[in-house]
């Protein structure tokens, strides 16, 4: 009996020291006699047996040493899961990482979201516990930081619920002094980050740690929210020529190539959206034939639009200048082109004596594209507008209207940049 023991014994040594494919069949019959067999398709993956489990592992050297590492049971995992798997992590370590020391990171990250809950937050570190686990817009980030670093900034390190509905009433009170909205925003903002807190923030019995009470309430209680007129502002005839001189005679320090300029004359030009404007690519911009081509998120259709004389001057003076993928760059901005220069909106307003915002400039281009041409059907291709009445045009009108847009928007270039328009080409 012994005899035979040693036999099979000898040949299962034989067979886990030779490279053999691992499926399950092949796993389900080895006997439980501690043991390594490596699979022959995918170098590194192997199982280990022993006198209790059989273990799906990966082996590598990292570094210069060898490495082993678990991945899991077998009947917890079948064995393509745990190659699919293996194959993950033998990438990770052609890489020089170590899986034990990802695993031990993961461990600890893991006990610190556990004993997270047992502090009541700080309004900064709920803050930023929501930035973690939320994916914002870049404009909303943006208006979030400026929330707190600016208008809550007092508030950062107070615990988030010991600021009561007393406080939230009088900071409303405080900041609507200065801008109406703004107050309306912070508190919006706050009410959010309290919100996610009241979620996120628990005991071991997963009860909220924080007053469940929102203390933004007291505002809905007390009817204290700032009413805010939709602004329908553009740049009237007598108000242009000063805009535009402001413009052109503001001097932008830090900034290359007259950047935050042609980005505004770029709107008001065009009547973009400012996140449209702010992102345009060269890649969007044919030097050759004098065309802007936006792609709509949304439909997924491409708006095109020429450019009248002035602009096309503009952009191929600006592409001999710009060598990064972006029309308007910016070295501040973590997207690489400009962001929400509404500081600069600030200073030129001051410099011309008329306030204006991002959208002001499309509503003073399209009044004015309203005025030059009663057809609307040209006018839907210059505002990105069409309806669907608008698809059954015959395509002869339709060539007409193109050619007369870039005759349109000359026009609306002498218009708003009068005596600049020459002077600057």
């Amino acid at each position: 009996m012994l005899y035979f023991e040693v036999l099979q014994w000898l040949a299962i040594l034989a067979m886990s020291s030779s490279r053999v494919k691992l499926t399950e069949t092949f796993i389900d019959q080895l006997e439980m006699t501690p043991a390594i067999f490596r699979d022959s398709e995918l170098i590194g993956f192997a199982i280990r047996i022993n006198l209790t489990c059989k273990t799906y592992i990966v082996e590598k050297k990292v570094s210069g040493k060898t490495v082993r590492s678990t991945i899991g049971l077998h009947g917890n995992l079948t064995s393509i899961q745990a190659r699919n798997i293996a194959q993950s992590k033998l990438s990770e370590m052609r890489q020089g990482i170590h899986p034990n020391t990802i695993k031990r990171t993961a461990t600890l990250n893991e006990n610190v979201k556990t004993d997270l809950p047992k502090n009541k937050p700080t309004l900064e570190q709920a803050f930023q516990n929501y930035l973690s686990h939320k994916k914002l817009k870049q404009r909303t980030l943006h208006d979030y930081r400026i929330v707190i670093d600016r208008y809550l900034q007092d508030w950062k390190s107070y615990k988030i619920d010991a600021i009561s509905p007393r406080m939230i009433q009088a900071k409303h009170t405080h900041l609507s002094v200065q801008s109406e909205s703004q107050a309306n925003m912070a508190m919006r903002v706050f009410r959010a980050i309290y919100n996610y807190s009241i979620e996120h923030y628990l005991d071991k019995n997963d009860q909220p740690i924080l007053n469940t009470l929102n203390p933004v309430t007291i505002l809905n209680r007390k009817n204290s929210w700032n009413t805010i007129r939709l602004r329908k502002n553009h740049l009237n005839q007598d108000q242009i020529s000063a805009w535009t001189k402001a413009v052109f005679e503001y001097q932008d320090r830090g900034q290359k190539n007259q950047t935050n300029r042609d980005f505004l004359l770029t709107l008001v030009l065009t009547g973009f959206r400012r996140e449209e404007c702010e992102s345009l690519s060269w890649s969007n911009i044919d030097l050759k034939n004098g065309w802007i081509h936006l792609r709509d998120p949304n439909s997924r259709k491409t708006h095109s639009l020429p450019m009248g004389d002035f602009l096309f001057s503009l952009m191929r003076k600006r592409r001999a200048h710009i060598t990064c993928k972006w029309v308007f760059p910016s070295v501040k901005s973590e997207t690489g082109h400009i962001n929400n220069i509404s500081k600069v909106c600030q200073k030129i307003s001051a410099l011309s004596g008329i306030e204006f915002n991002f959208q002001d400039l499309r509503r003073t281009f399209n009044i004015i594209a309203e005025t030059l041409d009663n057809d609307p059907h040209p006018m839907n291709n210059l505002l990105n507008d069409q309806s669907e009445n608008d698809q059954n045009i015959n395509s002869d009108h339709l060539k007409i209207s193109e050619q007369n847009l870039r005759e349109i928007l000359n026009r609306i270039e002498n218009i708003v940049l009068g005596e600049y328009k020459i002077k600057e080409m």
